[in-house]
């Protein structure tokens, strides 16, 4: 396997951060893996250092444990999330978090290939006042990885086009977004928007697919 994803992409459907991370790995041209994080059972890092220091990787056993080897293996990683509360949603942290076990000794994903996806839904702002992608980056400072790029989409679809709660909610993402027009707004297919109708945001997922093609020696084809 050359490039494996994870996306904490929203639970139970194809989200805008699982297509992005699929779309950079598929770009990439290599061989690919995905593991969408918001499917799976999983803890945060619990601390036990003495049972990864040996073999540098977790030991905790539940669904991330036959993963975790995998991005040692990988020849580089692709993670996605969408922005909650402002930064890098809980269920990428507690991914990251897992990653403590390569952090011993001389640390085995030193300067991996990394390339990171994020979709926020933007709010009045447009996104521009979250510190998801500096908090990413800090995240993994410990690993030494190596960061290629960061892929951002900015979507407008905030969760409450699903939860059915909009026309009485002052709090949420959709009054952020219409104002006092939520109040009647109709929740239509045309309001769920996709990065790849986004040119910007295209562009950018090639961008980084071929920062991976680059980053990643392809392997010498004997002489006939």
């Amino acid at each position: 396997m050359k490039v494996i994803g994870f996306s904490a992409g929203v639970v139970d459907r194809e989200s805008n951060v699982d297509r992005m991370v699929k779309a950079i790995m598929r770009e990439s041209g290599f061989e690919s893996a995905f593991v969408k994080l918001t499917d799976i059972d999983y803890s945060a890092c619990k601390g036990c250092s003495w049972l990864c220091a040996g073999p540098q990787v977790c030991k905790l056993d539940d669904d991330l444990f036959p993963y975790l080897p995998m991005v040692g293996e990988a020849d580089a990683v692709v993670l996605g999330t969408p922005v909650q509360f402002g930064t890098v949603s809980a269920a990428m942290v507690s991914f990251v978090s897992r990653l403590w076990g390569y952090r011993h000794v001389d640390i085995p994903i030193r300067k991996k290939a990394f390339v990171l996806a994020i979709s926020a839904f933007g709010g009045r702002d447009e996104g521009r006042n979250d510190t998801c992608e500096e908090d990413f980056r800090r995240a993994l400072r410990p690993f030494s990885v190596n960061i290629l790029d960061v892929v951002k989409y900015i979507s407008r679809v905030p969760p409450c086009y699903r939860c059915g709660r909009h026309q009485e909610c002052v709090i949420g993402g959709a009054y952020a977004v219409w104002g006092k027009k939520a109040r009647t707004l109709t929740i239509t297919p045309e309001l769920f928007r996709r990065w790849e109708d986004h040119p910007e945001t295209v562009a950018g997922v090639k961008k980084a697919a071929e920062k991976i093609r680059s980053a990643v020696p392809r392997p010498v084809q004997p002489r006939t």
